[in-house]
């Protein structure tokens, strides 16, 4: 096969030994990358930086899309913060030695308010309610998240906002920072034009407020291969960030805090899976059938996004894939007898070469993955494996054996090696 067949030439997974990992942690199993973790990293780091916004920009990955502390452990050597949504979530980064955190639990009761007081954490609260309860008992500070969609999400809405100001005025105390919810998977041009309009809340409403919460929402793009076209457009992004601050006469001191989570996490992860038997061809269609279980991935199944799939041979070799070329369309399909168990939902072109000796490799998948691979009817949870920076594989989750089914984080990751 020529290199320009070959499409893991252009990810970083083609570099690693994945005949290693299967044979000695098994499939189906996550594999992701802290050096591409760093490098995504230094990406928004870098654009930030061109445009004298580095002392100005923080990052808060969300804990959620990847519930690994192993794998997010790179964020936080790199500085780069974790935002919360349960106190569990807490106790369970504190011992792994994380402690830069933001707090958006959506609607909660006033005890989890209070514990997050305790901790010191910034807390996004959504409610009117809510605010009113942490300046009854005197919080040490106050932050809001903000439904710009005035949708059903979580947050203080647009025509909230003067009953806010009121409220904080009563009780002679002023927002520390506010969090503006846009929607999720936006453009660049899209994530510039509300630039605008979260300013003007600022100038409007909380023009002493310490920071401005970004948060998320920034794009990215399954179905391309190159890096460049994947990512989002930080270096545009921040310019025009930086014009539109200084246009408006934001002070230069207030902090700005962003809450990337696929563009950070989504290509640092993949997962590979076994071909159980050679493909499967009946009067309803043609399937391939996996040994792994159905991933309820927003980026898939909630937004039937592609990804991008490689089948590989019994040696781990790529199998070219072109569609209209020797082979057919089919289904991906999980191992159980549910209806609705497919990998990914719709079809990918598979190549005549593949068979029940092959693997099915799906890529992007760093965010929104482990954390939502179905666990039912008994079928045991993939398990999770991290290579480091010098390209030595570590098995951080086992998987689940025959009498437990449950997925089991390691407390330290062990070397995966023959």
């Amino acid at each position: 096969m020529n290199e320009s067949d070959c499409k893991l030439t252009r990810s970083w997974i083609g570099s690693i030994d994945l005949r290693l990992i299967a044979e000695q942690v098994g499939t189906p199993v996550f594999v992701y990358s802290e050096a591409q973790i760093l490098k995504n990293v230094r990406r928004v780091k870098d654009a930030a930086r061109a445009v004298g916004l580095e002392e100005r920009v923080e990052l808060y990955v969300p804990f959620f899309p990847n519930s690994n502390p192993h794998v997010l452990r790179p964020l936080r050597d790199a500085g780069v913060g974790i935002l919360l949504q349960l106190p569990s979530e807490h106790r369970l980064l504190k011992r792994f030695g994380f402690d830069k955190f933001i707090v958006s639990p959506g609607h909660v009761a006033d005890e989890e308010i209070a514990f997050w007081d305790r901790t010191g954490c910034p807390t996004f609260l959504s409610s009117l309610d809510e605010i009113a309860y942490s300046l009854r008992t005197k919080a040490p500070s106050i932050s809001v998240r903000i439904d710009s969609l005035d949708s059903g999400k979580p947050g203080i809405k647009y025509g909230e906002l003067d009953k806010l100001t009121a409220l904080l005025a009563e009780h002679g105390r002023e927002l520390d920072c506010f969090e503006v919810y846009c929607g999720s998977g936006n453009s660049r041009d899209a994530m510039i034009d509300i630039i605008e309009k979260q300013f003007e809340i600022f100038n409007t409403h909380f023009p002493t407020a310490r920071a401005i919460n970004f948060a998320g929402g920034h794009g990215f793009v399954y179905e391309s291969w190159d890096e460049s076209e994947k990512h989002f457009d930080w270096a545009e992004y921040f310019r025009a960030l930086r014009e539109i601050a200084d246009r408006m006469g934001i002070p230069g001191h207030v902090k700005f805090l962003f809450e990337p989570a696929r563009d950070v996490l989504a290509d640092t992860g993949a997962l590979l899976l076994s071909v159980e038997r050679d493909v499967i061809t009946n009067s309803v269609g043609s399937l391939v059938v996996t040994d792994g279980s159905r991933m309820l991935m927003p980026s898939a199944q909630l937004r039937d996004r592609r990804h991008n799939v490689v089948f590989l041979d019994a040696d781990m070799a790529e199998i070219p894939a072109t569609p209209g070329t020797d082979g057919t369309s089919a289904a991906l399909r999980g191992r159980s007898i549910l209806r609705h168990d497919y990998i990914l939902p719709g079809e990918y072109w598979v190549p005549s070469a593949v068979d029940a000796r092959s693997h099915l490799l799906i890529l992007d998948v760093g965010a929104y993955c482990a954390t939502q691979h179905m666990e039912f009817l008994n079928i045991p949870p993939a398990a999770e494996v991290l290579v480091d920076t010098a390209g030595t594989a570590h098995l951080v989750t086992a998987r689940g054996d025959d009498l437990d089914k449950w997925r089991h984080l390691l407390d330290e990751k062990r070397e995966v090696k023959s």
